[in-house]
């Protein structure tokens, strides 16, 4: 089922000139807090802002250092290893996993030959979950070291003026599912991580009927969870 995200007016992103007119706005979540005797069980504090956003997710990677995740769709299971060389980006895909948020979320957006798109819907929970988490985007990490190559995964930003240090959304992540790669991508989205296991999956999402705006005509749920 299509379905259009009444509060995607910003959020540009990248085919063809990397860019789309749809977003999510800035909504304030609770951040988590751990501490190593709680066996990492989360504790909410308060919502991150764009002031404290470096601080909190410091201080939340540093008890939560676990850099595997596991997607669960319809068509199959996707495994994502995510960089400790983009440490604000893993602790905040982190978060957002065992905060549940990822599992309100479906992959909404295919780009044929490109990308699949995911981190949104247009539920009431994914909402709810958002004003808990906060209201921030996450400074670029960017590294020579990683390329836009083929199962790579990387973060969707908001373009133009609007952003002009190139900061991160903390919701919608993308997989590259061209072979060749999306290299005119490099230095403008931070990429996070790579998928491990299930391109195929990816790959199978990718082909999948879509409308003009490229939205999948049949919703693709995504429930994520922490690989131990």
């Amino acid at each position: 089922m299509a379905f259009r995200f009444a509060l995607f007016g910003f959020l540009l992103f990248i085919l063809s000139n990397c860019q789309d007119k749809k977003t999510t706005p800035q909504v304030p979540i609770e951040t988590s807090k751990t501490s190593i005797k709680e066996g990492f069980k989360q504790k909410i504090t308060e919502r991150i802002t764009h002031k404290n956003v470096v601080k909190k997710l410091t201080e939340y990677g540093k008890y939560n250092p676990e850099n595997r995740v596991l997607l669960e769709t319809d068509f199959g299971n996707i495994e994502i290893e995510l960089y400790n060389e983009t440490p604000l980006h893993r602790a905040n895909f982190i978060q957002i996993v065992k905060r549940g948020f990822l599992s309100t979320t479906l992959f909404y957006r295919v780009a044929k030959n490109f990308v699949i798109q995911g981190g949104n819907s247009d539920g009431w929970e994914m909402s709810r979950k958002k004003r808990q988490i906060g209201d921030y985007q996450i400074p670029a990490e960017f590294n020579s070291k990683f390329k836009h190559d083929y199962g790579q995964v990387a973060m969707a930003r908001l373009w133009g003026e609007a952003n002009p240090e190139k900061k991160s959304s903390p919701w919608e992540f993308y997989i590259v599912v061209d072979t060749k790669g999306a290299h005119h991508l490099n230095g403008e989205h931070t990429i996070i991580g790579r998928v491990t296991k299930g391109m195929d999956v990816a790959k199978k999402i990718s082909l999948v009927e879509v409308d003009k705006s490229e939205w999948p005509r049949k919703d693709i749920p995504i429930k994520a969870s922490i690989i131990k």
